[in-house]
């Protein structure tokens, strides 16, 4: 049976490839509203199945080839770092063994389509406007669920087990991306001319909230704890955020289900519970990989298939934790998979997008720049800080959303630069010395 729903969505997809070859950066906007919403995870017929994404990053990369005077990328900090990481992905994925049930090398080539457009996106967006306009298909992409979510725990007060697909897929995965995305949202609606604009986006951060704690994701909910943290960190002097925080610690708690409450109350002794002890011992058994891979690790995607290898206690563990095979920490999964020189590029790619961040912010308030430079550095790093902190808990070392926000943190960077070239500055030059002034002549005595 065919729905109304999958004509339009294939239909909608289908018209909109063509431009995305004559056009690239407009086939990067199609591509991240697929990656973000996935239309096509909304489907049940014959538009579910298709990979969209694919077709329209070969279309866009194709176009550029053909179409485009811009270059691919350019180069910063973040992006050497990032390309030192994919070599040594590459090198650890030789060197992996390989198990016939695993994907790796479907999983490689995913990666590296993440990989392409994170360095497409910043040859793309050299202006204000590409900025802008992506930011907003982001924010509202994730926002949608954000808000279809929150309603949908409000109204029913039912736990959400996982997203719509994809990157999405998982309940862990999907809390992460709306913590990640409160800050897009506050932040564009901050800088938005648009009365009703602003006020959809407060309410979508409120939503939001209400759907990360519907997940029942401990590590989702503190992060969304420390990303409003770090919200009200950068706009002390406002009152829309304590707005914002007020009308969600309203909403919040009587949107919270039973479980729910259950749930965030093993927080005050994470140790005594089963899935927390389950993790502690993951975590240790990665730090024994560690210590006998520690150049390229046991290869990528192989903790899984190493993890009974490196087990110490497997028997007894069976008894005492919950059995849990996956690193639950995107620091320990890079370092074991991949190994150390791995992890510090992973960091360093990390630790210099937030320092080019805090150079474009300092120097734009130096020089009297523009606010949305100040506003835009605050999102993405407050948005990267809270990856930072949820990778704590959640094995994401692969996230797109983390590699999107550090190209357009490089993007910023750059377009910044030329809105500091344009603001006019007159050096105050030391005035020239020619000795004392003469003395006027007399005038004559008439």
């Amino acid at each position: 049976m065919i729905s109304y729903r999958d004509v339009i969505v294939f239909a909608t997809i289908i018209l909109l490839l063509p431009r995305a070859y004559k056009q690239p950066f407009f086939g990067l906007l199609v591509f991240t509203w697929l990656a973000y919403m996935r239309p096509q995870d909304l489907c049940w017929g014959f538009a579910k199945g298709w990979r969209y994404s694919l077709y329209c990053a070969l279309l866009m990369f194709s176009g550029w080839f053909v179409h485009e005077s811009r270059k691919f990328t350019r180069w910063a900090a973040p992006t050497r770092w990032l390309a030192c990481f994919v070599v040594l992905v590459t090198l650890s994925l030789m060197g992996a063994d390989r198990q016939p049930e695993d994907r790796q090398i479907e999983k490689y080539l995913d990666l590296l389509k993440v990989f392409a457009v994170t360095y497409f996106t910043v040859g793309m967006v050299d202006n204000r406007g590409r900025l802008e306009r992506i930011f907003w298909v982001i924010a509202l992409s994730l926002g949608f669920f954000g808000v279809k979510c929150g309603l949908h725990g409000i109204l029913r007060g039912g736990r959400i087990l996982q997203g719509p697909g994809g990157m999405l897929l998982d309940n862990n995965d999907l809390c992460l991306a709306m913590a990640m995305n409160i800050p897009l949202l506050f932040f564009l609606g901050r800088n938005s001319s648009i009365r009703w604009l602003r006020r959809i986006c407060w309410i979508a951060v409120v939503l939001t909230c209400v759907t990360v704690v519907c997940t029942l994701s401990r590590g989702g909910f503190l992060t969304m704890c420390v990303v409003v943290l770090l919200i009200f960190n950068k706009v002390k002097r406002s009152i829309v955020p304590w707005l914002v925080a007020g009308a969600a610690a309203i909403v919040v708690p009587l949107a919270l289900p039973q479980d729910a409450r259950e749930r965030l109350a093993t927080l005050q002794d994470p140790t005594e519970e089963s899935s927390a002890a389950g993790r502690l011992h993951a975590w240790a058994v990665g730090m024994r990989m560690v210590k006998e891979n520690p150049v390229l690790g046991v290869g990528f995607e192989g903790f899984l298939s190493s993890f009974r290898r490196y087990d110490p206690i497997r028997v007894r563990a069976r008894r005492t934790v919950r059995s849990i095979r996956v690193a639950h920490n995107t620091y320990i999964q890079v370092w074991a998979e991949l190994g150390t020189p791995a992890l510090l590029c992973f960091v360093g790619m990390l630790a210099s997008t937030l320092l080019a961040l805090r150079r474009t912010r300092q120097r734009c308030l130096a020089l009297g720049g523009p606010r949305w430079i100040v506003d835009y550095s605050n999102m993405i790093e407050v948005g990267l800080l809270g990856f930072m902190f949820g990778a704590n808990f959640l094995n994401r070392a692969h996230f797109d959303l983390m590699y999107h926000l550090v190209a357009l943190g490089v993007a910023l960077t750059f377009v910044a630069r030329d809105e500091f070239a344009k603001i006019a500055v007159e050096p105050e030059l030391p005035r020239p010395s020619f000795g004392p002034a003469p003395r006027p002549a007399l005038a004559p005595i008439r």
